[in-house]
């Protein structure tokens, strides 16, 4: 597509235009639509920069001028914050800056900006990190580099400005790429490059070089730091109080330890406005230049009313007002070539123009899927000689385009390389959102969202569900599966004449110490339970005992479990009509176009509920991700087939919040929905519970209320529960015993364990709605330290947009108090206050009157956790959020955030509190999952923080603390299958280890070694060996033995062989007892290498291998003995 329009190829003024601008003459062009301003962008040669008013029009603009130029273009985010000093912060926006930074100094030809981009500070030279295979680059250089340019080193580069090395590998995860990269070194010369997907580790084909973006926008040169923290330090001596002198000495000790920031910015060497990096000869391009100048106005009037406060309590500098542009630069633009494209005619401002245009704008018609009015006109302008390109987004949509004007007999053409050369019709796949009909040209683009009634959805995202368990590290307490609980100390090697193996050592009460062969890590999980536990004693049957325990609870907790599976799986379910044409109709009327993964989940759980089976259904998605309108789909079929359904939620106030959705949702289509909750009065409780029983209310939403005994369905078709992680099993087990053939769905964005373990197990089905909405916009979040000043301020600068706070303080006893206060330094707020223990009338009539705008802070506790969807409240304060657990934190930034609107989290802890290593680590983690869609990791990193939790009820979490959550899963599991997982004994004298030089880091080798011991199949072994291959490169001899004695043990277990032996006289399988050679594999195996082996009953039956050469070649005969023997099951 690239140069296909051009100025000379149109007619009328367009040809002038482009040559008065390529001129130099400052011009202004009227009459245009959006449309048309995107096309005349896209047409000119040389570097344009184009500004628009906000950020949504920008992004707009740049896809827009993409699709028609076929250039290079970068979009310019604005920060979302710089005043303020802030100790960590989501960092997602700066990315996408510097990302179109480092773009335009690669030479992208149009760079769109929205105005506060432009006034914001940027670097005048980006560092940028160019390696390229075959080229030599110092590794440790680039290391310390990568560090000083913002990058953080981690186990692993999770999230975007993180890397991780490994000896000769560098692991990075650059600002500027989809993915991350594994960098290979042999030496100091860069061997390979090759970027892989961070969740399923699929490997993408390799690149010759790659350019890896700084981090940060902020670097310091020689002696700068000092410089600009005596710089800190003389400003904090004329502070205006002893508290601002406090905060500010405090930043200066930061900045001055800290790696460099962008609030020192303004007095950087390397910093400067954006024009600074813009060439002589661009082009200004100014959308809409009276939005532009209003929106130049509001931003540094609120820039410095904003610096004023926060001066007060000295979290600014006097260079922090500095971070802007210099008003004065805002206001004339006569250094370079200007252009104004607008609507309607107006005064400019930015410049004067010489030449003005005025053209006249004809949109494209809305088409919004009516294919016989687009075949009508497309007729019309074949009889008139009009050229037509539709734009349709995706491949599929063009397609069955094309196929539909094929049969209409306006076949489409392949589009030339130039405008002046095409005629007829043609259509593309690239997605145009707006088009426009030229008459002076005869010339119709027709965009896709001129075609279709919505944007074309986003690619799937393929994710792959990650491994539940951790292996143990040195330091972690670890579980021994018969000696119980003890402390990971190290890994021994230890050498033999028979070979060389490694031992990880474990100590134990009284000093005691066990070294478990690494071999047999299966035997050893990772404590996650309460808090430290206790140390077992080796010997005396104390953990035996502990363990039967255990085991005798579970199996109690099994049998009803497994009853209740069992009769699940065997009794046939309600098998759901298919109500093809009546689902689509009430699909169609959902409003907003459906997410990939919404429309595959939606398609799971009919076809759930259209089978024989009971469904019992995990659906995750993120918060505000459409978990809901996936629900209430379900619940319509199962309504349409006359039978009932419940939605149970763990809030009264959430449960109103779904009353009122799904009854906007369904009241058209006939559904009678009912809440039951403490704001019913009683009377209007009984009327509910008397329409359930004789089938007058089709859906009933409600919370624990609906467990009552008084609560009597007619017919119950499904069940739906909503906010899982707030249910405890015994809710839902007596639900489900309620009703035993009802069919179940569970939402959740963060899955608790026990689920997700069950999940994972196959024990119950999962779908997960990973897409987020579109327009939908990550959450900006910050961790600081708690000051009057910053809460002051965050709340202020959302009431200035017209929006609201959510404060969460979550003790009850100090709330009121701490509101007053608010109320004293925030005064031009309306505050009120929302906590479980309120009496419904008062909290019905402070949240309902927070959702009517009547008051702008909602001071609240926990409650707000549970789903109170409010689209106005963009802004949350968690005061003392190192006190909570990260499911918490992470399902509170999902309150906001829920529209278009850049939502802000401020998770702050008190500056004098010591904060404890669980605490650091839940703030740095949610922290890491800026991103949306990231439940399924932080539900697993909370597993491995706060271990399991109370999830199966007092007595469980009991055992589950005495155990570990990982063999309490197992006892579960085992209880629940009735297969126990007897270990093997090893008795193998040959070298099976992992080296240093293979496997550097100790963490690395033990989750490789914890990952070996626990492969259960061939393909188990496949999945290993390439995830090991790829990520360490080849096995070594020695790695390798330890594979296949995994292997070997797999291919023993089912034939109950208690001891595998391996060394120089051969090798021997001893079986528990003769009733375990009774097998006709074993005998048919044993008949086929006749030759090589034989039969000892000396004292316990015993199959003996001939010696194979050395200890591995013996094991892969003995594997190969019984895979045959295995064939014959």
């Amino acid at each position: 597509m690239r140069d296909f329009f051009a100025f000379e190829y149109l007619n009328g003024d367009y040809p002038l235009l482009g040559a008065s601008v390529q001129n130099g003459v400052p011009t202004a062009v009227f009459g245009v639509s959006d449309a048309q301003k995107y096309l005349i962008a896209s047409m000119f040669a040389g570097r344009v920069a184009y500004i628009a008013a906000d950020a949504l029009t920008a992004k707009r603009a740049a896809e827009s001028i993409a699709v028609l130029s076929g250039k290079e273009v970068a979009l310019l985010a604005a920060k979302d914050e710089v005043l303020t000093f802030r100790r960590a912060g989501s960092r997602d926006a700066l990315f996408r800056r510097l990302t179109a930074l480092w773009k335009w100094q690669a030479g992208a030809e149009v760079l769109v900006c929205d105005v506060e981009a432009v006034c914001q500070l940027v670097p005048k030279k980006l560092a940028v990190f160019s390696l390229e295979t075959g080229k030599e680059t110092e590794m440790r250089a680039l290391v310390e580099s990568l560090a000083a340019a913002g990058y953080v080193r981690d186990a692993a580069p999770e999230s975007k400005g993180t890397f991780a090395v490994r000896g000769d590998v560098l692991d990075i995860y650059p600002v500027n790429c989809e993915h991350p990269v594994r960098i290979d070194f042999f030496g100091d010369e860069v061997e390979s490059i090759k970027p892989y997907d961070e969740i399923t580790g699929e490997r993408y084909p390799k690149l010759s070089r790659i350019d890896i973006v700084a981090a940060t926008d902020a670097s310091y040169g020689e002696g700068e730091r000092e410089r600009v923290v005596g710089l800190m330090r003389d400003a904090a001596k004329k502070a205006s109080s002893s508290a601002a002198y406090s905060r500010m000495t405090a930043i200066a000790s930061d900045v001055e330890s800290g790696t460099p920031t962008d609030f020192v910015l303004p007095v950087l060497e390397n910093a400067g406005d954006i024009f600074s990096v813009l060439p002589r000869d661009t082009l200004l391009i100014f959308d809409e230049s009276k939005l532009v100048r209003d929106k130049i106005e509001g931003l540094y009037k609120e820039h410095y009313e904003r610096y004023s406060e926060l001066a007060k309590g000295g979290e600014v500098f006097p260079f922090s007002l500095e971070q802007y542009v210099p008003a004065a630069r805002m206001e004339r633009f006569t250094d370079f070539r200007t252009l104004a494209l607008q609507t309607f005619a107006g005064n400019i401002g930015f410049f004067d123009p010489l030449k003005i245009f005025n053209f006249t704008a004809t949109p494209a018609r809305r088409y919004q899927g009516s294919m016989p009015d687009l075949i009508v006109d497309l007729k019309a302008w074949k009889r008139t000689g009009y050229r037509v390109m539709m734009y349709c987004g995706t491949p599929e949509r063009a397609a069955k385009l094309r196929e539909t004007l094929t049969e209409e007999f306006l076949t489409p053409v392949s589009l030339p390389a130039r405008l002046s050369d095409f005629a007829g019709f043609a259509v593309m796949e690239e997605g145009l959102e707006q088009g426009f009909v030229l008459h002076e040209c005869k010339l119709a683009v027709i965009g896709a969202g001129d075609l279709f009634p919505k944007s074309a959805p986003a690619r799937r995202i393929k994710k792959k569900r990650g491994d539940l368990f951790f292996a143990p590290e040195i330091g972690d307490y670890a579980v021994h599966e018969t000696y119980g609980v003890g402390r990971v100390t190290g890994i021994q090697r230890i050498e033999t004449t028979d070979g060389t193996k490694e031992y990880v050592s474990l100590a134990y009460k009284d000093g005691d110490v066990l070294h478990v062969p690494v071999e047999q890590m299966d035997v050893l999980s990772k404590y996650m339970g309460g808090d430290a536990p206790a140390l077992s004693k080796i010997g005396g049957g104390e953990f035996e005992r502990v363990k039967a325990r255990v085991r005798a609870s579970l199996k109690k907790l099994a049998f009803d479990l497994k009853a209740l599976y069992a009769e699940r799986q065997e009794r046939k379910g309600y098998v759901f009509p298919d109500y093809f044409e009546e689902m689509d109709e009430f699909r169609a009327a959902f409003p907003y176009e459906d997410t990939p993964d919404q429309a595959v989940s939606t398609e799971e759980i009919l076809a759930d509920m259209r089978s024989e089976k009971v469904m019992d259904r995990l659906l995750c998605g993120d918060v505000g991700f459409g978990k809901t309108e996936v629900a209430l789909r379900a619940a319509y079929l199962c309504i349409l087939a006359g039978r009932q359904a419940a939605l149970m939620c763990p809030s009264t106030v959430l449960s109103e919040q779904h009353f009122s959705t799904a009854k906007a949702r369904m009241e058209e289509f006939g559904v009678r929905v009912a809440c039951l909750n403490r704001f019913r009065t009683e009377r209007e409780q009984a009327d509910i519970l008397q329409k359930l029983e004789k089938g007058d209310v089709d859906l009933l939403i409600g919370t624990h209320r609906l467990l009552s005994a008084d609560v009597k369905f007619r017919d119950l078709g499904l069940l739906i529960l909503d906010e899982e992680q707030r249910f405890g099993v015994e809710h839902k087990e007596k639900i489900k015993n309620y009703k035993r053939n009802v069919d179940c769905l569970t939402m959740t964005a963060t899955p608790i364990p026990r689920t997700l373990h069950l999940s994972l197990s196959g024990i119950r089905d999962i779908s997960t709605i990973q897409t987020p909405p579109h327009a939908r916009v990550p959450v900006q979040t910050y961790v600081a330290e708690e000051t009057e000043t910053l809460v002051r301020d965050a709340c202020l600068r959302e009431i200035a947009r017209g929006g609201q706070i959510f404060l969460l303080y979550n003790r009850v006893e100090s709330i009121y108090t701490y509101a007053r206060r608010l109320s004293e330094f925030v005064p031009e707020a309306r505050v009120c206050v929302a906590h479980g223990r309120m009496d419904k009338a008062t909290l019905e009539k402070n949240v309902f009157g927070f959702y009517r705008g009547e008051y702008d802070v909602l001071v609240t506790t926990t409650i707000i956790e549970n789903g109170i969807d409010l689209p106005n409240a963009n802004t949350l304060i968690v005061i003392d959020a190192d006190k909570l657990g990260i499911s918490q934190l992470y399902q509170l930034r999902g309150r906001v955030g829920r529209g278009t609107r850049l939502a802000h989290a401020y998770f702050t802890y008190k500056p004098e509190r010591v904060m404890t290593n669980t605490a650091a680590e839940r703030l740095k983690a949610i922290m890491q999952f800026t991103e949306l869609g990231s439940g399924f990791k932080i539900a697993m990193r909370d597993l491995e923080i706060r271990g399991a939790g109370n999830v199966l009820g007092a007595e469980q979490h009991g055992h589950m603390d005495k155990v570990g959550y990982e063999l309490y899963a197992k006892i579960l599991k085992e209880e629940i299958t009735g297969e126990r997982q007897e270990s093997v004994d090893l008795d193998i004298k040959a070298t099976a280890f992992i080296p240093e030089r293979y496997v550097e880091s100790n963490a690395g080798r033990m989750d490789c070694y914890k990952q070996i011991a626990e492969i259960r199949s061939l393909d188990d072994y496949k999945r290993v060996c390439l995830s090991m291959e790829e990520t360490y490169g080849p096995l070594p001899p020695e790695t390798l033995n330890l594979l296949i004695i995994a292997v070997l043990k797999s291919y023993a277990a089912p034939f109950r062989v208690k001891k595998i032996s391996v060394g120089r006289k051969g090798g021997a399988l001893t079986f528990a007892s003769l009733d375990a050679l009774a097998s006709e594999g074993l005998s048919a195996a044993m008949e086929k290498y006749r030759g090589a082996v034989g039969l000892d009953m000396t004292s316990a039956p015993v199959i003996t291998f001939r010696p194979q050469g050395d200890g591995g070649k013996t094991m892969v005969f003995m594997t190969k003995f019984l895979k045959f023997a295995r064939s014959f099951t």
